[in-house]
């Protein structure tokens, strides 16, 4: 049984963390993407190896401290100083943490004498922890915030990054000119492959298929190769009685003509404009199956279009697999 899931590739992203945390940003970056694309992976492998200030918080951690923070070897006692901060509040342990990242960071840097230093923030799944009704509000702070650090505390330089996994609260950033709004995708092939190969694939056949229903998504393939044993077949009946749901929402609501359309070419949401499509849009976005890709990606680029893959100009499946069962569920 394989203990310990891999962590590959992904070089072009760290190298750009790198650089971004070496000179900072006066913005936060507000990075998003699929679900399961390896986001909380790829910041918890940069801040274990940042050799600076580094602090990841996991946002949606109720309840024990040491899960929701990882600090990079610099702030090895720093544990205690964050103890004392989230004691004096009550709530969820990771809310708590992200709401107080000025307060978190005083701390250390008083007590620590970290000034001058380079600091970086992560705030994963913000949007689940805080309400996408706060998130405008939230993202404006931590931009005033960055600037107060800067000016208080004279810091080399200050990073913030904020993840998300859902697509409602892009159209509210990007309303505003107070992040840079940033994508990460799914595995390419190459890093795909590499991951398949360290799960002990059957067959090249197999490895294939998955590639062909994941488009290289870290957690489906983990997922199929752990918990279904590779099965393939398996994993898409279980993906059926969870998106049969989604389809009875959206007969009940007369678009399944235009569903049909949307699995045909995604990008159609983007060229049809009538409410039909825009009601279509907006249940496909809250059930985490469709993403907004018309950004470019961490690494400065925009993702690729790929029709075997239901990736367009404008929209793209979070998955290929959404398709291909909503698809037999009509």
């Amino acid at each position: 049984m394989l203990h310990y899931i891999p962590f590959v590739n992904r070089i072009e992203e760290l190298k750009v963390l790198e650089e971004l945390s070496a000179r900072g940003l006066t913005k936060p970056l507000y990075l998003y993407g699929p679900e399961g694309c390896g986001k909380t992976r790829l910041l918890k492998e940069f801040i274990n190896s940042y050799n600076n200030v580094g602090i990841y918080i996991d946002a949606l951690e109720g309840g024990d401290i040491e899960s929701a923070l990882q600090l990079s070897k610099v702030l090895n006692k720093a544990i205690p100083f964050i103890g004392e901060l989230v004691e004096s509040y009550s709530g969820s342990i990771g809310r708590i943490l992200a709401e107080r990242i000025h307060e978190l960071l005083r701390r250390l840097i008083v007590k620590l004498s970290l000034r001058k230093s380079r600091l970086v923030v992560v705030v994963d799944d913000v949007v689940k922890a805080i309400g996408i009704d706060r998130i405008e509000w939230y993202i404006k702070w931590l931009y005033e915030l960055i600037w107060k650090i800067r000016e208080k505390y004279e810091v080399k330089s200050i990073l913030i990054i904020v993840t998300t996994s859902e697509g409602l609260s892009l159209d509210i950033v990007s309303r505003h000119t107070h992040s840079h709004i940033r994508m990460l995708w799914n595995l390419d092939k190459k890093a795909f492959l590499e991951l398949a190969s360290k799960l002990n694939p059957p067959d090249t056949a197999t490895t294939e298929e998955v590639w062909r229903v994941t488009g290289g998504n870290p957690r489906a393939v983990i997922e199929i190769a752990i918990d279904y044993n590779w099965d393939v077949s398996k994993w898409l009946v279980d993906l059926k009685y969870r998106l049969l749901r989604v389809v009875e929402r959206v007969k009940h609501r007369q678009l399944a003509k235009h569903l049909r359309t949307v699995i045909e070419d995604v990008d159609v949401i983007h060229s049809e404009f009538s409410e039909e499509m825009y009601n279509l849009y907006k249940v496909l976005v809250e059930e985490n199956l469709i993403i907004y890709k018309y950004m470019n990606m961490l690494v400065g680029r925009e993702l690729v279009e790929n029709q075997e893959l239901g990736i367009g100009k404008y929209y793209a499946w979070q998955i290929p697999a959404y398709r291909k069962v909503l698809s037999q569920l009509l």
